[in-house]
């Protein structure tokens, strides 16, 4: 089926057009329709995150500021418990403070809202349980005089006790207990403590319901540390269940000081009723099932609905603390990871946003929690130590967010319609080309077969052919075209064989000239290798042979020098004469014969002046500039050398002409590097060059060496034309510079060949290394 489905479309070339066109169109018209459509999704998608986003930011930005006024308005209601109790307090101790003043004038003790008449009730003395102010002496200080005492004169607060209880609903008690030699209360309303504290009557109100409490107080009043950074001597319990059954209470206690005796003489108390502050907080509903919680510093929870504690997995205990009973639940004991990570967070900050898995879902939009927290000011423990407590609101992110899924089913149904209804004008459309484009092809492809047909006859040597083509285009074009190819072809094959004739003689001629010159080219190739083989003779005929570098006592100089493919004019020589020593290396400028002639020239030159009896080199350097000069204009070269020239005696190097730089390396491995672009000129640019003659004199220490060497050893190129660089040169000499002159030459090469891994050499490669001998001995 599919060899006569492709045997159909490859048969015919109006076939082919129509598979063309509609494959150009179905294709075309897919691509744009899925460009189109992702497009369109891509925008709906990113639309939609932007709307998410946007109002996730603005629900998180309402529950900062929610939180923060439900933070706000619950610590009014502690600060306006606290103000009351510092206007009791500070009555209270400016009482104490003129306690003499008031003694001396026992009158004020007869009106009557300062007497106090007590009876007994068991093994207390106490106030009548129908007189508004409540007195109570417990049974182990009731024979102490000064208990009577301090219960007489703690009745001046019955001046403003009733008045600062009213100034708070959610005050409970308002009283005065004395220090722990004389700890009577006083209280307001009188709730007849001796009848509520029951079997608890006898025990110690300091020692044995707030143990700790007296000490902390102590250090506040003699620590001006404590009290210049906390200046409220206020202190705060943590919340528990009153005995009086006033509901969750949190005391309050503003500690008395004795400035006379100085010593603690007791405390104005005050119970706070949390349950308005806790009902408030258990009223904060946000969305559907959103709900607050209060918490302190020590991460006792205080007020959270019942669903909370089992959303978080906290459990509620009850805690014995001295004489009283607290319930709570701690945070950060709750079996959920992701609430204890939360705790860590809450403790670290005063404020912020948090996101928490708190459902047994998998984590995935919607299914997390958004919990606003906000900090309350800070409070004093019974130890002076910062008690922070913090609102919370939790709130389920797809509560929130329901308004955007709601948004995002309605735009999805909506792109999805208009998808729909896209793609069935996307199958009118192409039903509507594919006909087009069949009636289309069988019209132009009508004149292409009438073509196809004259071609055929043609092909069977029938070459007297008329076209019925009535089109203008380049089809009609072709058609005439053919129709002269035809008529061309007819009288063409009728001259061929002599046409061939003609042209195999032409051919024949050129290829004898090719032969000619082929024959030529031999010979000028074998003439310019002769040369080659010159010139690679004379440049490695006049190196100086190891025999003549051996004799010298006092240095070890080893040379090595490899031709290029094309011989260069590379050079270098060792010449003793007397008590003197002369070293030069030079490279002269291009290829061939005729940088090896001038090469040569230099050598014979510098041979001769050195024999002359001639000391000074730089005379030698001079006179040997002029003669290159001159016997380069004869031979009509462009041509010109580097050349460096040391002359050796007595321990001492005198360095002159401009080259390569010269590399020291000491005995120690530290390198010295001598560059000698101002020591000289070019050798044959010039006819004298006098004036750019300059010597450096160094010495050299025993086992210390000097690299001399031509730019082929540095540019020398591997297969990636990376050049070996004086770097490279400069490492492996430190790294053999301990061995003899030949072994370091060896070594050096080895490291370049490495480096080139059969690379075309390019130019020709010399060098020479000197090392000084010890002691000036052979080896």
């Amino acid at each position: 089926m599919f060899k006569r489905i492709a045997h159909y479309f490859t048969g015919s070339f109006q076939h082919k057009l129509v598979l063309f066109n509609v494959l150009l169109v179905s294709l075309t018209t897919i691509f744009l329709v899925i460009f189109l459509m992702s497009n369109m999704r891509g925008i709906t998608d990113f639309s939609l995150e932007q709307n998410r986003q946007s109002l996730r930011k603005t629900v998180e930005e309402y529950l900062t500021i929610y939180t923060a006024e439900k933070a706000t308005s619950t610590w009014l209601q502690i600060q306006s418990a606290q103000s009351n109790l510092t206007i009791l307090g500070r009555t209270a101790q400016k009482t104490l403070d003129n306690y003499n003043a008031i003694n001396e004038n026992t009158a004020v003790y007869q009106i009557p809202i300062f007497q106090t008449e007590l009876e007994a009730e068991g093994d207390a003395l106490t106030t009548a349980a129908d007189t508004p102010f409540d007195a109570f002496i417990p049974p182990p200080f009731v024979e102490n005089p000064a208990s009577k005492e301090l219960v007489n004169i703690s009745a001046l607060l019955n001046l403003n006790m009733d008045a600062v209880f009213a100034a708070n609903e959610n005050h409970t008690l308002i009283y005065f207990v004395g220090n722990e030699e004389t700890p009577i209360t006083r209280a307001y309303p009188n709730v007849h403590l001796v009848e509520v504290l029951g079997e608890a009557v006898s025990l110690h109100f300091w020692n044995d319901f707030f143990p700790g409490n007296t000490d902390a107080w102590r250090k506040w009043y003699t620590n001006p540390a404590i009290s210049e950074e906390l200046p409220n001597p206020i202190t705060v319990e943590a919340p528990y269940g009153d005995a009086a059954g006033q509901g969750i209470v949190m005391t309050m206690f503003y500690p008395l000081w004795d400035n006379n005796q100085n010593e603690f003489a007791g405390a104005i108390g005050l119970d706070l009723s949390l349950d308005k502050i806790i009902e408030d907080v258990l009223s904060i509903r946000v969305a559907e099932t959103g709900f607050a919680f209060l918490i302190n510093s020590n991460g006792e929870v205080i007020a959270m609905p019942e669903e909370g504690f089992a959303l978080m997995g906290i459990e509620q205990q009850e805690i014995q603390r001295g004489g009283l009973t607290f319930t709570s639940g701690l945070i950060d004991e709750t079996g959920k990871t992701a609430v204890q990570d939360f705790a860590q967070t809450l403790q670290g900050n005063s404020e912020g946003i948090y996101e928490i898995q708190l459902t047994e879902q998998a984590a995935q939009p919607g299914n997390a929690h958004l919990i606003s927290f906000a900090s309350l000011p800070p409070l004093s423990n019974n130890q002076y130590e910062e008690d922070v407590w913090k609102l919370g609101v939790v709130v389920p992110e797809a509560e929130i967010l329901q308004i955007v899924k709601s948004t995002e089913t309605a735009i999805t149904n909506s792109s999805n319609q208009a998808s729909y209804v896209s793609l069935l004008l996307v199958a009118v459309f192409l039903l509507m080309a594919i006909v087009i484009s069949v009636n289309f092809s069988a019209r132009v492809t009508r004149n292409l077969r009438t073509l196809a047909i004259a071609a055929d006859k043609v092909s069977e040597k029938n070459y007297d052919i008329e076209l019925d083509i009535q089109s203008q285009d380049e089809i009609g074009q072709l058609g005439n075209a053919f129709e002269h190819m035809t008529t061309e072809i007819q009288d063409y094959t009728a001259n061929l064989e002599a046409k061939v004739s003609r042209r195999t003689a032409a051919l024949q001629t050129a290829n004898d000239e090719i032969m000619h010159l082929n024959e030529q080219l031999k010979d000028e190739n074998l003439r310019l290798s002769a040369e080659l083989d010159i010139a690679r003779q004379l440049q490695m005929m006049v190196l100086p042979p190891e025999s003549e570098m051996a004799t010298i006592p006092d240095l070890d100089i080893a040379g090595f020098m490899e031709p290029a493919d094309e011989v260069g004019g590379d050079y270098y020589d060792v010449l003793q004469i007397g008590e003197s020593v002369y070293l030069s290396i030079g490279d002269v400028t291009g290829h061939g014969l005729s940088s090896g002639v001038v090469m040569l020239m230099a050598q014979t030159a510098f041979l001769t002046l050195s024999h002359s009896g001639e000391q000074d080199i730089d005379r030698i350097l001079s006179v040997l500039n002029q003669v290159l000069y001159h016997n380069i204009l004869r031979i009509r070269e462009n041509k010109n050398m580097t050349l460096a020239v040391i002359k050796y005696q007595d321990q001492r190097f005198n360095l002159v002409g401009q080259h390569e730089s010269v590399i020291i390396c000491r005995a120690n491995g530290d390198i010295e590097e001598i560059d000698t672009i101002d020591l000289g000129f070019p050798i044959g640019l010039e006819d004298n060059i006098d004036d750019f003659i300059f010597s450096k004199q160094f010495e050299l220490a025993p086992n210390d060496v000097i690299l001399l060497y031509t730019d082929g050893v540095t540019e020398a190129e591997n297969h990636e034309q990376d050049q070996y660089g004086l770097e490279k040169l400069i490492d492996t000499l430190t790294k053999y510079h301990q061995l003899n002159a030949k072994e370091m030459v060896s070594h050096i090469m080895d490291d370049v060949y490495a480096f080139i891994d059969g690379s075309q050499i390019h130019d020709d490669i010399s060098m020479m290394v000197i090392k000084q001998r010890p002691n000036g001995h052979l080896n």
